[in-house]
């Protein structure tokens, strides 16, 4: 079963990125538009319900402890460390099995959003770790 999480983070893209799409584009979204944004999100939702929640639930409390690790060298002016650990534990999940399906679910959201003619979405700035803390 999907999370609250992982259901606030769908509900959360399409609530914040419908009105951009809207606003992009001189018409509102059409019927067919709105009828494919619905079935890709079904789409991503069964994609995240095939993911081991209890195994999400351990990278979730590793992930958690892991930022207050690096929050608290960033705070102790260990930059440097800071920025190692957070790319060795960057590493370390990007290879997980829990990661890789999750990837797959986002990349359903991400093809999702390309589709809606908002302009370019995000940024690709990489700053250091602790800057963002």
């Amino acid at each position: 079963m999907i999370t609250k999480f992982l259901m606030l983070i769908i509900l959360s893209m399409l609530v914040l990125c419908t009105p951009l799409a809207w606003s992009a584009q001189p018409d509102e979204m059409t019927e067919e538009q709105m009828q494919q944004m619905m079935e890709g999100a079904q789409k991503m939702q069964e994609c995240m319900a095939k993911i081991d929640q209890s195994a999400m639930d351990a990278l979730a409390a590793k992930g958690e402890k892991m930022h207050a690790e690096i929050k608290k060298l960033c705070a102790a002016g260990k930059r440097d460390e800071a920025q190692k650990k957070a790319i060795a534990y960057g590493k370390t999940m990007s290879s997980s099995k829990e990661m890789k399906a999750m990837q797959q679910c986002g990349d359903m959201a991400k093809q999702m959003m390309q589709q809606m003619p908002m302009g370019d979405v995000g940024s690709t700035d990489q700053g250091h770790i602790c800057d963002g803390m």
